[in-house]
């Protein structure tokens, strides 16, 4: 075959690779844990299609022998994903080279389907939670070596179906590894671009976003997420009680570690949707979002009742119990006037003993003699 048509074949199909593989990447939206069965299932969509263009788009090595960088999607999604998720992009794959016939095809199928077994050896059989800091494969050139060395194998085969001597197989083998082996090495370097990049953003958001203390959002997103909740919305202002007497009688450290605690304790008990924010001090906003005032009542009264219960022995200190006070009022109209109202409401909970949530959304549970922590507002609510 032409020599340049061939070179003009593979830089075709390694451009798709590259095109394809950025288009995948950008499914990625961060460093989160888990990510939804949808955004996966989106994801390998997206690969399989890539493989299949590739694939389409193959170079003719030799009459009826194809190659193109298919196998590169499989050992990325083994690589990333464990062995399973490798044989799941393998096996439509190895079916469509299948039908496209000629010698190859079966060697072919059965390259196609030890690439996703080598790619995904030592990657478990599937990984939920896929780690961000894979190996630089551009510094450790001997795994796609030794996965596409291996895996290439049946190229032999190919030759010997199609009844040419197995000498000829020699210089295409070597091209397929090398060729292969770079493929995979390009398509990690963008995909690790990408991630790294996500996890930069991710950082300098946390730099913009995030008390550094405590690990709560500060009053900037604070502000920002408060310009558009969900409706319905409300806001629970949170004080620590008497937290001056725990800076003076354990000293600030000790203090620090108190609004750490507070701030586990708090994420601990909302729900998903809800924000932890720190203002300032000791003082806390919480943004429950959407919700409604029977939830949001019980919400608020659990946050109170869980820092009573839980806040001191999480800060080390057995034997004190730690409260916090708190104002409970919807988020609607002018950001000035719900403060406001948040803040009166907060302060009154701190003159009627501490350790309760006062709110204006209509009787809650009776405030009488007894103490009950949680309160409704008497009065005007302006």
């Amino acid at each position: 075959m032409d020599v340049m048509v061939v070179v003009d074949e593979l830089l075709v199909n390694l451009a798709l690779l590259i095109a394809g593989v950025t288009v995948i990447t950008l499914t990625y939206q961060g460093t989160a844990a888990r990510e939804s069965p949808a955004r996966l299932l989106l994801r390998y969509s997206a690969t399989v299609t890539v493989a299949f263009v590739l694939l389409l788009h193959s170079a003719h090595l030799a009459p009826g022998l194809l190659f193109d960088f298919c196998g590169v999607m499989i050992a990325l999604a083994a690589r990333r994903y464990g062995l399973i998720a490798g044989v799941l992009v393998a096996l439509p794959v190895a079916l469509y080279r299948l039908a496209l016939g000629g010698p190859g095809a079966w060697p072919g199928v059965i390259s196609l389907l030890l690439v996703a077994l080598l790619a995904g050896a030592r990657t478990g059989w599937v990984r939920r939670i896929p780690r961000y800091s894979e190996d630089d494969l551009l510094h450790h050139w001997w795994v796609p070596a030794g996965i596409f060395g291996l895996s290439s194998l049946p190229t032999f085969l190919a030759f010997f179906l199609a009844g040419k001597p197995l000498l000829q197989a020699v210089p295409v083998y070597l091209s397929i590894t090398a060729l292969s082996a770079l493929g995979l090495i390009v398509a990690h370097g963008v995909k690790q671009r990408r991630l790294r990049s996500l996890v930069r953003t991710q950082q300098l958001e946390q730099l913009v976003f995030v008390d550094s203390l405590t690990g709560a959002l500060n009053r900037r997103r604070f502000d920002e997420d408060f310009r558009h909740p969900e409706q319905p919305a409300y806001v629970l202002l949170l004080d620590l009680d008497h937290f001056k007497h725990i800076n003076d009688t354990y000293g600030h450290d000790q203090g620090d570690g108190v609004l750490r605690a507070l701030v586990q304790v708090l994420q601990e008990t909302v729900r998903p949707t809800d924000g932890i924010y720190r203002l300032g001090g000791e003082e806390f906003a919480v943004l429950l979002s959407p919700c409604d005032d029977v939830v949001v009542r019980r919400v608020a009264e659990r946050l109170r009742a869980r820092v009573q219960d839980l806040l001191a022995t999480r800060a080390g200190l057995r034997g004190e119990t730690i409260t916090v006070s708190g104002g409970l009022v919807r988020l609607e109209g002018e950001k000035r006037a719900v403060l406001r109202t948040a803040d009166e409401l907060l302060y009154q909970a701190k003159a009627f003993g501490r350790n309760r949530i006062v709110t204006n959304l209509g009787r809650v549970t009776h405030a009488g003699d007894e103490g009950q922590p949680f309160s409704a507002r008497v009065g005007s609510t302006t």
